[in-house]
């Protein structure tokens, strides 16, 4: 029973002397760019020294890291698991379902440059059944298929288009290199990482690929 006290006067303590905790999309530092009843999409700008409130992540989500090898810290209160802030150029892109419990903590930046992250949160739960995996075009290349979303990465070449019919699901583009208008799809172009087009199901999509070099981007169909 003495234990029992000692922890919750011990919980008390900690948590009194920490800021208050607030949902990821009402930290400052996380701006909601686009919502719909199936995604939010927190387009994130840490400057450097700046640290974000506490936040909580409980809602599935997808994060991409679009500015690599900065130096960048967590302050975990409580999560299911740990994600690295600092993946591999080729681990840019990570999920999290937060189906047992949620994270909280905060990040900082303690480099010279400011630490971008997109943060999706999936808020669809009526979720569908997808066509078969896109494993016929050769720039695609499966990531992960999770219950409420499935990943790819596109490495689309220069001066390549693809066109693919019509999906059961809606799709969400989001660019990870900077194409200075050359890349498009269905007509609108994305020109620097972590623009975005959004696809509802049913339409055609069309990308193309006009510049010199390569095009990279993820492509993520929602179920």
């Amino acid at each position: 029973m003495k234990k029992n006290v000692f922890f919750t006067v011990a919980c008390s303590i900690l948590y009194s002397v920490l800021p208050a905790q607030v949902q990821v999309s009402k930290e400052p530092r996380h701006h909601n760019i686009f919502e719909n009843g199936h995604v939010r999409i927190l387009d994130v700008h840490i400057p450097p020294g700046d640290t974000t409130q506490i936040h909580v992540h409980s809602t599935p989500s997808v994060f991409l890291i679009l500015t690599n090898n900065v130096k960048a810290g967590s302050q975990v209160i409580s999560e299911e698991k740990r994600m690295r802030l600092n993946p591999a150029d080729d681990d840019n892109i990570l999920f999290d379902g937060f189906y047992i419990q949620p994270r909280i903590h905060r990040v900082w930046n303690s480099d010279t440059v400011e630490y971008h992250v997109m943060d999706i949160e999936l808020t669809n739960k009526n979720y569908i059944t997808l066509d078969s995996p896109i494993h016929w075009q050769d720039a695609f290349t499966l990531l992960f298929d999770e219950k409420p979303v499935r990943a790819y990465r596109v490495n689309l070449k220069a001066n390549r288009s693809i066109v693919l019919r019509e999906r059961t699901s809606d799709i969400l583009i989001v660019l990870l290199t900077d194409s200075a208008g050359s890349f498009r799809v269905n007509g609108k172009s994305l020109r620097k990482k972590g623009d975005y087009n959004y696809i509802q199901s049913g339409i055609d999509i069309h990308m193309n690929n006009d510049a010199k070099d390569k095009t990279e981007f993820a492509f993520f169909e929602l179920k």
